[in-house]
């Protein structure tokens, strides 16, 4: 059924039975058909839209929580990288330890002299390793007498000239004992020193003994704390008979004050 070419509408009300009329042409209504189907096509638009929007405002919510847990990931991969450079070094330096072909060589701290000597089989490389895991720090005093000189750090710039070590006055020929358990890793004569012993304590201490009349020990000795490894003299750059005694930490020189409790015996 097709839409009428005219149609009227009459509007009758109760009051003296008046009445109005109005007409609508096909024209008419076509167009206000034409609108409501534009309006209902609009408003379907503006919901689709406004749906897309919203799926947007969720995405964005989303990559922004991906955006923070990789900032939050990017601070723990640094954090794990600077852990395994130190974990790196630990392990070159326990390869080398080891005795394992190609491994870096040394730097020059306290386990330096040692670790430069290739171990002539894996059960020496083995007996290092654990001598240096399961020694002690140094504990005692190495030598019976006073102390006549301090460390002093120094202050190349200032003038003053670093002492690395305390200088402990006693009779010629009087023991020197081993400040801890640990191994002997280097003897000989300097300069300086003189007749040197130096033993290493666990990962990281290292004691250094100067000026000896007489060396008790050899390379690579096993020694205890308080046995005799030395003896007091006046060899190398030295005015009166003393030990000259030094302690090393990770390579740096410290004052054996920092390790050692109280003063030396005195008889």
């Amino acid at each position: 059924m097709g839409i009428p070419s005219h149609t009227r509408i009459i509007f009758m009300t109760d009051e003296q039975h008046h009445s109005r009329e109005y007409g609508i042409t096909r024209l008419m209504v076509v167009t206000l058909l034409v609108l409501g189907l534009a309006v209902l096509v609009i408003m379907g638009l503006l919901l689709f839209s406004f749906s897309g929007k919203h799926n947007e405002r969720q995405q964005i919510a989303l990559l922004e929580a991906e955006v923070a847990d990789a900032r939050v990931a990017v601070q723990n991969v640094g954090q794990l990288k600077e852990e395994l450079l130190f974990m790196q070094g630990f392990q070159e330096k326990l390869l080398f330890m080891l005795g394992v072909q190609d491994a870096p060589s040394a730097n020059a701290d306290s386990i330096n002299a040692w670790l430069q000597r290739d171990p002539s089989s894996s059960a020496e490389a083995l007996r290092r390793s654990a001598a240096l895991s399961l020694s002690q720090k140094p504990s005692l005093w190495p030598a019976v007498g006073f102390v006549t000189k301090e460390f002093e750090k120094g202050a190349i710039n200032r003038g003053i000239k670093p002492h690395e070590g305390i200088d402990i006055a006693g009779s010629t020929d009087s023991p020197i004992l081993a400040a801890g358990p640990g191994t002997v890793v280097r003897t000989g004569t300097e300069d300086f020193l003189g007749n040197f012993v130096e033993i290493q304590h666990g990962l990281g201490y290292l004691t250094v003994y100067g000026h000896c009349s007489r060396i008790a020990v050899g390379l690579d000795d096993q020694v205890d704390a308080g046995q005799v490894i030395a003896y007091v003299g006046q060899s190398g750059q030295a005015t009166a008979p003393h030990l000259h005694f030094e302690i090393y930490v990770q390579g740096e020189a410290v004052d054996p004050r920092q390790i050692l409790e109280g003063e030396p015996p005195t008889n």
